[in-house]
């Protein structure tokens, strides 16, 4: 199996990719590289208070003060008017950023670069970030064929939760290199070993660009509209769910 094309990637990297923080102390800047090395943040920019900047990563919001040395969880509420501003914040990038990105991605990804079991009809479509070893991956998947029952295609991309030099990521590399990738991941989620093989395959850019998508756990669920559904979600709700009609 090839890997996404150079000019798919190299257009994702564009689009997911932080816009440049021309206005954020160096110093700043520095501590963030070294807090989060492998998953840049979605935005910084000036918080409401005075020398603290806004610090988000996906969509979790944090306030770092101008010389990085503190850092604070939300929320930060506007007294006067009690309105939350780290829920805004939040749901600003959502709407305004992730949401294009994960469309994106998802325009780009290619049946041959996923893991896919569908009805011969779907009715639906999801795009799980998955991890081998992950309990609630491996309780989604001991129900894949009720939601091809239910009309859901589900297609697995990888997200090996523990990095790139876990056990973990080589697994999901030996199921994604199988020759047999459907029986492959079903193997490995039942926790029986998957025999090593070299190969090209997406594995770390699935991973990479899931940590710039706001992936932060296993399963998530990515629908066809941009939004993103964090943990497990049994096969009747997530029909109920995506038979409900758009906001």
């Amino acid at each position: 199996m090839k890997r996404l094309t150079h000019v798919a990637l190299a257009t994702l990297a564009l689009l997911i990719c932080p816009a440049s923080h021309a206005d954020t102390p160096q110093v700043l800047l520095d501590v963030i590289a070294k807090v989060s090395p492998e998953a840049p943040p979605t935005a910084v920019q000036p918080a409401a208070v005075a020398g603290l900047y806004e610090v988000i990563f996906g969509s979790t919001v944090y306030y770092f003060s101008a010389d990085g040395r503190y850092m604070l969880g939300g929320p930060l509420i506007e007294v006067a008017s009690r309105r939350n501003l780290t829920e805004a914040a939040a749901q600003a990038v959502e709407r305004d950023t992730l949401v294009p990105q994960r469309l994106a991605f998802l325009k780009q990804l290619k049946d041959k670069d996923a893991i896919v079991f569908s009805p011969v009809k779907p009715a639906h479509r999801v795009t799980v970030f998955t991890d081998t070893d992950c309990g609630w991956c491996r309780e989604l998947h001991r129900h894949i064929d009720q939601y091809q029952a239910a009309g859901i295609a589900v297609r697995y991309v990888a997200f090996p939760r523990a990095g790139e030099d876990s056990e973990s990521f080589r697994k999901a590399q030996n199921v994604w290199c199988a020759a047999d990738r459907k029986a492959a991941i079903t193997e490995a989620k039942a926790g029986k070993a998957v025999p090593e093989k070299v190969c090209e395959n997406p594995v770390l850019e699935q991973y990479q660009a899931g940590q710039k998508l706001g992936v932060s756990g296993t399963p998530a669920i990515l629908l066809d509209d941009g939004r993103l559904l964090g943990g497990y979600v049994a096969p009747n709700e997530l029909k109920r769910l995506l038979d409900a009609p758009g906001d």
